[in-house]
């Protein structure tokens, strides 16, 4: 690995850019993070209050002058708006602020499989092309589109369903059978701590001189019915299954990566069992 420090850039810091830039400290990169509002727990690199969309953002985009981006941001409303502003115009005035770089190398853009809107019992992959089903997917597959007009080089991420220690939510939905849907779907995840180590695997590819793709399918290929995870996770939290509901039918979409395999990288959680159970653990222990 070279030992020049290099720049990285993560626009959009929140709690996955955190992640990345935290996880990212021992390489021989730089980070700074933009976010519109600074975190009220400040991380081990610095983080500007930013806003993409200030007249000052061009310019400090330029003082900076990264090697590296993450474009990393999240919809402030689960609206077609919101959606288009942040992933399609945000990422538009971010990569016209790169174009005006000597020396930036490459994008990153964190999207979604949200997608792929197709409902079909084959499996999804990078190989096969979305088709989105509603505004955010329709969104993000815009923005994925406006990098294929760069000059400079990009990498797509396709995220499937993010869980981790700081991320309750099915925990939650499990505890509670009222709050489960009334049907059943696949469900595709991905635990936080593998996506920000796989970030960190591509970046270290590059500075190693080695290419990487031009899109992945961030998931741990492994689709489970939605029933299944509730009732495991209700299980190991000692709660009783005899009122939980029986689905008749299995809807959504199953999803997997044709690329990931064939890399030097593995998973720290490769199934919702150990990522789930560990986050289990740490709650009875706090408790």
């Amino acid at each position: 690995m070279e030992k020049i420090i290099k720049k990285l850039l993560i626009i959009g810091c929140g709690k996955l850019g955190q992640r990345i830039g935290k996880n990212l400290t021992e390489l021989p990169i730089e980070i700074i993070g933009i976010k519109r509002k600074l975190p009220k727990i400040t991380p081990r690199f610095e983080i500007l209050a930013l806003d993409i969309f200030s007249d000052k953002f061009s310019a400090n985009v330029s003082l900076i002058s990264p090697d590296f981006v993450i474009y990393s941001v999240s919809s402030d409303s689960q609206t077609e708006e919101s959606y288009q502003k942040n992933y399609v115009e945000g990422l538009r005035v971010s990569i016209k602020a790169l174009g005006q770089l000597d020396n930036f190398q490459h994008l990153f853009f964190v999207s979604s499989t949200r997608v792929y809107g197709q409902v079909t019992e084959k499996f999804l992959s990078e190989s096969i092309k979305p088709q989105p089903s509603d505004y955010g997917g329709r969104a993000l597959l815009d923005a994925e589109k406006c990098l294929k007009k760069t000059l400079f080089k990009s990498t797509i991420l396709r995220l499937s369903g993010i869980y981790g220690d700081d991320r309750h939510h099915m925990l939650g939905i499990a505890s509670d059978i009222k709050k489960w849907p009334p049907e059943d779907r696949w469900t595709n995840r991905i635990h936080e701590d593998d996506a920000v180590s796989f970030i960190s695997f591509l970046l270290t590819q590059i500075l190693n001189k080695k290419e990487i793709e031009s899109l992945y399918l961030v998931t741990d290929s492994h689709p489970v019915s939605l029933y299944e995870v509730l009732n495991w996770i209700r299980s190991e939290l000692g709660l009783s299954l005899d009122k939980t509901p029986i689905p008749k039918k299995i809807n959504g979409k199953k999803l997997i990566s044709e690329i990931l395999p064939r890399l030097n990288f593995s998973f720290k959680h490769p199934n919702y069992k150990t990522g789930y159970a560990r986050m289990i653990a740490k709650l009875n222990k706090t408790t």
